[in-house]
């Protein structure tokens, strides 16, 4: 196995791994539904474990995805890394805070709805710039749609650019 195929393997599965955590997380954080507070103390207690143990799952499931992500983003004209980064960061964090909010009560869903949908464009704009930073034709970007999956196609695929110097 070459170089190259080792580091593309290690990226889609840091890259993977980060989603796993990020989904254990945002269950986690599901889970302790602090509205069911009660009269038992350690009930209250362990509300809070599952909250803070999803709030920490999330942010090391992002940071282990963002870690792939400048991985595969170094080679890249920085203009380019700049508009991907913000267009995938913002919209990952909009789908993020949609997906939250749609476990919540129907306006807190609708917000959510709302959030999940205002995400979309913004993060595929973030993927037409990755797929162009990375050499492809930009409108390889358009994968963008099937959200984080669509993130992780960009992430293995093959940098042109560095190829091609």
């Amino acid at each position: 196995m070459t170089t190259t195929q080792k580091k593309y393997w290690l990226v889609l599965t840091a890259a993977v791994a980060g989603v796993v955590i990020v989904c254990a997380g945002l269950s986690l954080a599901a889970l302790s539904d602090p509205g069911r507070f009660s009269l038992d103390p350690r009930a209250d207690t362990q509300i809070h474990l599952m909250a803070i143990a999803g709030f920490a799952c999330t942010i090391a499931g992002i940071g282990l995805l963002l870690t792939a992500v400048s991985s595969t983003t170094k080679s890249m004209p920085a203009q380019m890394r700049t508009r991907t980064n913000l267009g995938v960061g913002i919209g990952f964090v909009l789908q993020l805070a949609g997906f939250f909010l749609c476990g919540a009560g129907q306006v807190r869903a609708l917000l959510g709805l709302v959030l999940i949908l205002a995400s979309l464009p913004v993060f595929i704009w973030g993927c037409l710039n990755y797929a162009e930073g990375k050499g492809h034709l930009k409108w390889v970007g358009l994968v963008g749609v099937a959200g984080i999956i669509g993130l992780i196609v960009l992430m293995v695929l093959p940098d042109q650019r560095q190829h091609a110097t």
